[in-house]
């Protein structure tokens, strides 16, 4: 897919503190690409752009389903652990269904930012979690009990990055977890490897994210992987041009899968 993004506008979304939508704002001013500021519950009145696919929607993930809806754009499945990359998960993870979660587990969503990954023993005292781990709990409890869940023994990350793939080259990187700053990056030549891979499966994304850490043993091993569409920017990371870039080339790609399959 070519990289020169031309012909296109932007709609980002106003009312919030997200930075992704002052990055489309200050990308626009610099590259002279129409920009128009839209609250979510306004989104509609764009819905014609949206269906020809010459508008970039930009904003949260609840902004973004609502214009993959009103597009008529199926949500993509979800790639938190693509089976290409399992080898490098260095851990077991599996699925369960919601109600059957019994245990000291790590728990994450099978369904795209439904809520945080969190770990937690459910035969624990929730009292004992953070605000934030409380919150995602919470959610947790409240899927129905068939939901499909994925979950894993608990690890310990020395240092946590994210590298921010287009067409399998990594173009940016920026580190997120609050560990000493002397702590070990990820072998790059592995991060590359894994980049590579994704890009040679079946129906390869434009561009994601491959969230990667070192574990307490030394290794480098996969996080999660996170589709562009449902991506946060992280300062520092990746210039904005390629931020945009990537939105732009899943936003199309998106678009192009499901002209196909209509």
């Amino acid at each position: 897919m070519a990289e020169l993004i031309t012909g296109f506008s932007i709609l980002r979304q106003t009312g919030t503190s997200h930075i992704e939508s002052r990055i489309a704002d200050q990308y626009s001013m610099v590259s002279d690409v129409p920009n128009k500021a839209v609250r979510f519950e306004s989104l509609g009145d764009h819905t014609n752009a949206l269906r020809l696919g010459n508008t970039l929607p930009v904003g949260s993930v609840e902004f973004m389903r609502k214009a993959m809806a009103l597009a008529g754009i199926i949500e993509p499945a979800n790639i938190s652990y693509p089976e290409v990359l399992r080898g490098y998960l260095r851990r077991e993870v599996k699925q369960r269904l919601a109600g059957q979660v019994l245990g000291h587990w790590f728990i994450k969503p099978v369904t795209t930012k439904a809520f945080t990954g969190f770990v937690f023993d459910t035969l624990g005292n929730p009292e004992h979690l953070s605000g934030y781990d409380r919150a995602q709990y919470n959610v947790f409890l409240s899927l129905p009990p068939d939901t499909p869940v994925w979950i894993s023994e608990p690890v310990t990350w020395l240092s946590e990055f994210r590298y921010y793939v287009i067409n399998g080259e990594v173009r940016g990187d920026g580190r997120y977890d609050d560990a000493p700053d002397d702590m070990p990056a990820p072998d790059r030549s592995l991060v590359s490897e894994m980049a590579w891979l994704m890009a040679c499966d079946n129906d390869p994304l434009a561009a994601f994210s491959l969230d990667v850490g070192v574990l307490d043993s030394g290794e480098t091993a996969l996080i999660e992987c996170n589709d562009a569409w449902a991506l946060g920017y992280y300062k520092g990371s990746l210039s904005h041009k390629d931020y945009i870039l990537m939105l732009r080339m899943r936003w199309e790609q998106m678009i192009q899968t499901q002209r196909n399959r209509e």
